[in-house]
């Protein structure tokens, strides 16, 4: 899995394209995240700061954090999502923070807890008390899903093995019933 693309440029010399994996350490967890306007519309805000509250395999606790940061000159392009890296981790994420300045005003939000390898969307609003948190992918709504699937299967199997042992049952009935036929 590729995790970094890197473009260079050396004085006088073309772009060089570097590619980054991660080789050493697969179990190593990120986190994306993006702010947009609203449901409906969906651009994204910029300069927003995104901060996760974290605790590492020998329980000690950390901050990792990562920025927004618009840039629309010289063509470039920029990934619509701020990838924050969370590393190894044991546990959920217990304290992840947006913030941002609007009219000169600090608005921030806290959400509790986060699984890690999440991608975020957070809807804002004029106030913070209204922002949205919402995961791309969310386990916990296709439970009732999961379950129905996993009764049928095991229903399914529990009448495969008796067909097969109500089978088994009347061949081997048949068999003594030859055994005794012999004689």
């Amino acid at each position: 899995m590729l995790d970094l693309i890197v473009v260079s440029q050396e004085s006088e010399q073309p772009n060089q394209i570097q590619a980054i994996y991660n080789n050493l350490q697969g179990s190593s967890f990120f986190i994306k995240a993006r702010m947009l306007t609203d449901q409906v519309i969906g651009s994204p805000l910029r300069s927003v700061n995104f901060k996760c509250v974290l605790t590492s395999l020998q329980d000690h606790k950390f901050i990792v954090q990562g920025s927004d940061t618009g840039q629309s000159t010289y063509g470039a392009l920029q990934v619509p999502n701020t990838m924050i890296g969370v590393g190894r981790s044991n546990n959920f994420i217990e304290l992840f923070t947006v913030a941002t300045f609007a009219n000169g005003v600090r608005n921030m939000r806290e959400w509790s807890p986060i699984i890690p390898k999440s991608v975020l969307y957070i809807y804002s609003d004029q106030e913070a008390s209204g922002w949205t948190l919402k995961l791309l992918v969310n386990p916990t709504t296709k439970v009732n899903l999961i379950l129905v699937v996993d009764a049928l299967i095991l229903m399914v199997l529990s009448l495969i093995v008796i067909v097969l042992y109500l089978k088994e049952k009347v061949d081997d009935e048949k068999e003594k019933g030859d055994t005794f036929n012999y004689f």
